[in-house]
């Protein structure tokens, strides 16, 4: 993809899944013309009165295609469906979707995906102003759960720009599980004391009028060098959004919470226990419940209980997620996969050394970590886009303006 400061419009991919998000617990059935529906899908079809097939199907694709945001069709039809009290519906549409569509068991890889790391073309940058004094140590190596290894597997590779000669950001790729033994899971390692890690807010979710934009400005381009995913639509999130002093959507006690404190450290934790609301807390973004606490996986966190998931896919299906840590140290890292169960994201987020963790968004439309590097010194307006691996189906340059983001994220800069 060639460098550039203002980006294009953006493509959309397949099936979306996580549900809509909001404080209060999600629908658990549906309602309006979903009372027509039996519990499964392909009865459904069958027992729906024409009519009422056809006007549920033409007013939803009138109602998606005037939809805004810059996802795709299908992940714009199933908000719509789940806007629109036809959420049983739009899961057990994508449940049948993602099982046709889910990996084969075995298998093997030859090597590991091509990912940007200073060994590609980059400026080392000069020294800036610390957020916090001291940097943080390099992480050890990932432990392996499939033999034999590939070359590479398990070791952090560095990443994005030098800071000062020496890395701030590095990747490692695994494999998750020993069941999808082709599929590579892959994690990214950020140091807060020398990276700067902002919430963005959505110009859906949360929506609202904000002074951030839902978007990298060009003003921000000279030092932005990542950006990726925030979590669930608030509708099945079972948590908030706060921003500057600002409540957009209520917190709530026990829900896994990333948290971004004033002087650049970050966060993660359960919400009135691990972590809480003092002075020095600039945002909040909630999902769910800790995937990973007290440094291994939480056992509630893998259940298909919409308690805990909302009416989303579940805890079981085979799918792109991702999710966010904290180590030991302080460092903030982040895991998604191509083909992860909760179980194995949570499994993966505490081999990359998380203590405590939580779900992001979830299904191959949502889940997006793209770098930005910048090649050219005399131009640090100009960025080339990456994709932290190939099977992210949003593009590369998904989160530049001018066109809104319609999630919430996180960016990554240079302090």
């Amino acid at each position: 993809m060639s460098a550039t400061g203002i980006r294009s419009p953006r493509s959309g991919g397949p099936k979306r899944s996580n549900s809509p998000r909001r404080a209060r617990p999600a629908h658990r059935q549906g309602s309006g013309l979903a009372i027509f529906f039996p519990r499964r899908w392909p009865l459904k079809a069958l027992v729906l009165p024409p009519l009422a097939l056809a006007i549920l199907a033409s007013t939803s694709i009138v109602g998606a295609w005037q939809s805004p945001g810059n996802q795709g069709f299908s992940a714009k039809w199933a908000d719509w469906l789940r806007s629109h009290h036809q959420t049983a519906l739009s899961k057990d549409i994508e449940q049948i979707y993602y099982d046709a569509h889910k990996p084969k068991a075995g298998g093997s890889i030859v090597a590991l995906n091509k990912v940007p790391t200073t060994d590609a073309p980059a400026v080392t940058v000069p020294a800036v102003h610390h957020v916090v004094p001291t940097r943080l140590p390099k992480p050890a190596p990932v432990p392996l759960v499939v033999e034999p290894a590939v070359s590479g597997e398990g070791q952090w590779a560095p990443a994005g720009p030098l800071v000062q000669g020496i890395p701030a950001m590095y990747i490692a790729q695994f494999r998750a599980d020993q069941v999808y033994t082709s599929q590579i899971t892959t994690a990214v390692w950020m140091d807060p004391t020398e990276l700067h890690i902002n919430l963005v807010p959505g110009s859906q979710e949360p929506g609202g009028t904000w002074t951030i934009a839902p978007y990298i400005t060009p003003a921000e381009l000279p030092t932005v060098i990542a950006a990726f995913n925030g979590g669930f639509r608030f509708q099945d999130a079972h948590g908030g959004f706060y921003l500057d002093g600002r409540t957009a959507v209520p917190l709530v006690a026990g829900a896994a919470s990333m948290v971004i404190y004033s002087n650049g450290k970050v966060n993660v934790g359960a919400w009135g226990s691990e972590v809480t609301m003092t002075p020095q807390v600039t945002a909040v973004l909630q999902n769910l419940v800790p995937i990973v606490d007290n440094g291994q996986p939480a056992p509630a966190a893998t259940y298909s209980d919409s308690k805990i998931w909302g009416a989303t896919l579940g805890s079981a299906t085979v799918v792109a997620r991702s999710g966010l840590g904290v180590t030991a140290s302080g460092a903030l890292v982040y895991v998604a996969g191509p083909a992860l169960t909760a179980k194995s994201l949570a499994e993966s987020l505490q081999r990359a050394g998380a203590i405590r963790a939580m779900s992001l968004d979830i299904n191959p439309e949502w889940v997006t970590f793209n770098f930005f590097t910048h090649t050219d010194p005399t131009q640090p307006s100009l960025v080339t886009p990456s994709k932290l691996y190939p099977q992210m189906e949003r593009p590369a340059d998904r989160y530049l303006g001018p066109t809104h983001e319609s999630r919430d994220f996180f960016t990554v800069s240079l302090p």
